[in-house]
């Protein structure tokens, strides 16, 4: 039970004039959202700094993460599911996604070396890439490339 919520009714119950009452309300409601708005912001700080990490180092595990959350696992899981809006390896699954993406558009035009691309891109061999890369989009990277013309940024920047 909140104890500031019981104060305040304690003190409005025991006020006498309305605008007094009125103020006390407002006091409460401010200091509520104070106290809402820095732990939110320190939340996010929490989740900022693991998603940076993930686009520095795209094979970082998520028990790493919640490691530089200083968060237990399923702690970090939930509240960075409900900042971001997907769980922490799905997202890390679209950065290495990415990365692979923006290092094929690099080399467009040239002969790909898959396992380099997998490497730098934080995969963990060549076969992964492939198969993560076809669960994307539906194409094997030198498939793709033989079916595309060069993507736009929007796809390999992040956001």
């Amino acid at each position: 039970e909140n104890k500031s919520l019981n104060e305040l009714a304690t003190r409005i119950f025991d006020c006498e004039n309305n605008s007094i009452c009125i103020s006390y309300i407002e006091k409460w409601l401010v200091s509520q959202i104070a106290d809402n708005l820095a732990n939110t912001t320190y939340k996010v700080k929490r989740i900022d700094a693991a998603i940076q990490r993930i686009y520095i180092t795209p094979q970082i595990s998520v028990n790493e993460l919640s490691s530089i959350a200083c968060l237990s696992k399923k702690q970090f899981e939930r509240l960075f599911h409900s900042f971001v809006g997907i769980n922490p390896k799905e997202y890390t699954r679209i950065v290495r996604f990415q990365k692979a993406l923006a290092q094929m558009q690099h080399q467009a035009g040239k002969e790909i070396n898959q396992a380099q691309i997998a490497y730098a891109s934080g995969y963990a061999d060549q076969s992964h890439f492939i198969r993560e890369f076809k669960k994307f989009c539906g194409y094997t990277p030198v498939s793709l490339l033989k079916v595309s013309n060069p993507y736009s940024d929007l796809f390999t920047n992040p956001v």
